[in-house]
């Protein structure tokens, strides 16, 4: 079974314009079909992450990471209740900074002729989660207990994904953070064997060499925050860029590129635990319908080419709902990319020494399609 866990990568250092930028829609009015416009009634209210505060550094004697202890992949709402139909709603921010509906007609032209009802219609709030409406039933049509498989082996200790907060102290708010992202390789206890997080703060979490500059030095982390911020205890990543999620599915892996991410999560007051954390962002298309197509024929070598499969790579197609830069476009374009948002809670954690490198895997499709692996 291949190592588990959140792979992230290339973040730039853009930062959030959340209520300057019409791509954020901070104070965007909702018009007809969604579409901004000064004749349709008070301002709209969009999912966003809260703006940053007045510059003050962190005070903090030491750093506090934060490991996550749960993924929310939208088949339940935010408090744990089962909703298959409903859920995905709750999860996500608003990208392309419109209200959009079944009707809207100001943004890029679904693929396939598929509907506009099936693809646009938004959220709470103008939450873009094409991928809790539309993909995620292929995913539980394949796999029924998907979601539970994923935590399940974070409860295991096989995984996780940490945030490391540069001197964060016990005030509501600093800004700039500097906050380091890792990948957790699986928890072992003083013999060496595989063992559950205790979520108490004592979790000595390895760190997989894979998101590290130098695989030596375990402060040279790929991905980094350098415009994070805390506003009244809750954390935003401060930043746009690229994360690629690496998540097992009954011990066969779903690589999930989130191009135009954000990253936010509401911490307790003592710092110890987070919850609504929120990873939002764009899936390419194309790749989506790629690793998809891998996940299938490991359940099935039936699956890697034939009506079936080919069947579940339109349904893929057709819900493109954005552009992959995460903007609206407009119906001359076509959408070519995938809205996500996924949610998450954490616990305060350690940092452990540097696992080994993973093993790689190979396509269970690539013989089939005349490749190898």
């Amino acid at each position: 079974m291949l190592r588990s866990y959140l792979l992230a990568a290339g973040l730039s250092a853009v930062s959030i314009g959340m209520a300057a930028s019409a791509g954020c829609g901070g104070t965007d009015v909702a018009g007809p079909g969604g579409a901004g416009g000064a004749d349709a009634g008070p301002p709209a209210v969009h999912a966003l992450p809260p703006d940053a505060p007045p510059p003050k550094a962190p005070d903090g004697a030491t750093d506090v990471t934060f490991a996550i202890r749960k993924l929310y992949l939208g088949d339940t709402k935010r408090d744990g209740t089962p909703d298959k139909v409903n859920g995905w709603k709750e999860y996500g921010f608003d990208l392309d900074g419109k209200i959009s509906t079944a009707v809207s007609t100001d943004l890029c032209k679904p693929r396939n002729n598929a509907p506009v009802k099936n693809v646009y219609p938004d959220g709470l709030n103008g939450i873009d989660n094409s991928f809790g409406r539309n993909i995620l039933p292929i995913i539980l049509g394949l796999s029924a207990t998907a979601a539970t498989s994923i935590n399940d082996s974070i409860t295991k200790g096989s995984f996780t994904i940490m945030l490391s907060m540069g001197k964060l102290g016990a005030g509501k708010e600093y800004n700039p953070i500097l906050t380091k992202l890792y990948g957790g390789a699986t928890l072992l206890d003083a013999m060496m064997m595989p063992v559950a997080p205790k979520w108490d703060g004592s979790d000595t979490w390895p760190v997989v060499p894979e998101l590290l500059n130098n695989p030596m030095d375990i402060s040279s982390a790929k991905v980094q925050f350098d415009k994070s911020y805390l506003v009244d205890n809750t954390w935003v990543s401060g930043s746009k860029g690229t994360i690629n999620l690496n998540l097992s599915v009954q011990g066969f892996t779903l690589s999930l590129t989130v191009a135009a991410a954000l990253i936010s999560v509401d911490l307790s007051a003592d710092h110890k635990t987070g919850t609504k954390g929120t990873i939002a962002g764009v899936l390419a298309t194309d790749t989506l319908t790629s690793e998809l197509k891998k996940v299938a024929g490991g359940f099935d070598p039936t699956l890697c080419m034939g009506p079936t499969i080919d069947s579940i790579i339109a349904q893929i197609e057709q819900a493109s709902d954005i552009m992959r830069d995460g903007t609206a476009g407009d119906p001359t374009k076509t959408c070519d990319g995938i809205s996500i948002g996924l949610g998450f809670d954490v616990a305060a954690v350690q940092l452990g020494k540097i696992a080994p490198a993973a093993m790689g895997g190979g396509d269970p499709c690539a013989a089939k399609d005349g490749g190898t692996d």
